[in-house]
């Protein structure tokens, strides 16, 4: 977990976006966690992981095709946090769909996922996801993107990077040496420069079920 992913999780608790029960995948990982970030607000936390470890509650794989193997059918979550997981997985839409399936009906998932970023394998790392990703999947499964909180953490809303209607990536600098740089690739047919974008960027989305 990073220090901007902190900061956007902080900010949800703050604006009552994340109210409980909590269920936070990929807890067992030994690193940091939203654990103590939602106690402190009161509210119920459990954690989840594929493989059993120090405070987990629920071991279940969210890759499976029946994720009530591992969950009661009468229990639901308001938030799902599913951060930095998703490019781990082989299949993040069914990691999707099962973490839906435990909403409640004002429920809501909360993901972060890395779209420009270092390999960091653990043990696998399969995905950069794109902000088409989030809309389209929106679409299909009859939730609502909050756009207000459609965001690239640190660069602030995604609707603020555009180009002729269509999603960019934070620039690296708005400084005179990129805007040379832009010219002189523009001058040589070439895209080098032209794509620049910092080097460590995630993707923060809430989707809520369709209620809202």
């Amino acid at each position: 977990m990073t220090s901007q992913d902190l900061i956007y999780i902080k900010r949800l608790i703050e604006d009552r976006v994340i109210t409980g029960p909590v269920l936070e995948l990929g807890a067992g990982y030994g690193g940091e966690t939203c654990k103590q970030l939602i106690a402190n607000e009161g509210l119920v936390y459990y954690a989840t992981d594929i493989v059993p470890s120090a405070g987990v509650d629920y071991v279940a794989d969210f890759e499976g095709e029946d994720i009530f193997k591992y969950f009661p059918r009468n229990l639901q979550f308001n938030i799902i946090l599913i951060l930095n997981v998703l490019e781990h997985t082989f299949d993040p839409i069914q990691v999707l769909d099962n973490a839906r399936e435990l909403l409640g009906p004002d429920g809501a998932l909360v993901v972060v996922t890395p779209c420009i970023w270092p390999l960091h394998d653990f043990p696998i790392d399969c995905y950069r996801i794109l902000p088409n990703f989030y809309e389209r999947y929106a679409e299909s499964r009859r939730m609502n993107l909050d756009r207000q909180r459609f965001e690239y953490l640190g660069y602030g809303l995604i609707a603020s990077h555009s180009e002729a209607g269509k999603h960019c990536f934070p620039l690296p600098t708005q400084g005179i040496s990129y805007w040379k740089s832009r010219v002189v690739h523009r001058l040589f047919n070439t895209f080098g420069r032209g794509m620049s974008s910092p080097s460590h960027v995630a993707i923060g989305a809430v989707l809520h079920m369709q209620t809202r």
